[in-house]
């Protein structure tokens, strides 16, 4: 058996990890990375990273896993309702760092082990407050899809489209083609409605109004 010949590389790169390689994916943003955009990123070969993941919707799962393991989520309270209105808040600081994450969570292939844990903690909370353990889960889970689906609208409605008058934002066409809206909710109201965090924060009132309504 002959030896490497001198300035070649044999075996996966000693200081790469697919905790390293799931860094690199974060970084190049998980709403457009690729394989080899973060085999570029990394300085390696497209090939390299099949030894770290097995492709690029495992790729996606890795990088979920590393943003949600190393965010700093808000311990749960007795208050079931503050803790679940904290939660909610978390999410969404989430996503607004991780631009992409929103989408990448719709179609990751599982949950990621820490997103797990996560939720094993507050649906603990929730049972400790007295809820069914259905709806415990139903709760949190209500919350996250809620955070999940109005943040990823948020950002759709920000994007510009080509007009003839010019790029404009998405929300400044849906108002000028809804004039309802306007009528029905109010200028100002129908601004926030469209931009921003939207009507996020009344709809988890609702929600969780009516959470409370499944307590015994």
């Amino acid at each position: 058996m002959s030896a490497p010949q001198p300035g070649r590389r044999s075996g996966r790169p000693r200081s790469l990890t697919r905790e390293r390689v799931a860094r690199a994916a974060l970084a190049e943003g998980v709403g457009r990375m690729s394989m080899p955009t973060v085999a570029r990123r990394l300085g390696v070969s497209h090939s390299t990273l099949y030894r770290y993941v097995h492709d690029r919707d495992d790729l996606v799962l890795a990088a979920v896993d590393l943003a949600v393991r190393e965010f700093d989520w808000p311990a749960p309270t007795p208050d079931w309702r503050a803790t679940l209105t904290a939660l909610a808040d978390a999410v969404w600081d989430l996503l607004a760092r991780h631009p992409g994450l929103a989408g990448a969570a719709a179609v990751v292939p599982g949950m990621p082990r820490a997103a797990a844990e996560q939720v094993g903690r507050y649906v603990a909370t929730l049972r400790a407050a007295g809820f069914s353990a259905e709806d415990a889960l139903l709760g949190v889970d209500f919350v996250i899809d809620l955070t999940l689906g109005t943040a990823g609208l948020m950002t759709d409605l920000a994007r510009r489209h080509a007009t003839p008058d010019g790029p404009r934002p998405l929300h400044e066409l849906h108002r000028r083609t809804w004039p309802e809206l306007v009528e029905l909710v109010g200028g100002p109201a129908a601004d926030q409605l469209l931009t921003g965090r939207g009507w996020f924060d009344r709809k988890l009132v609702v929600l969780l109004d009516g959470l409370a309504a499944r307590l015994p």
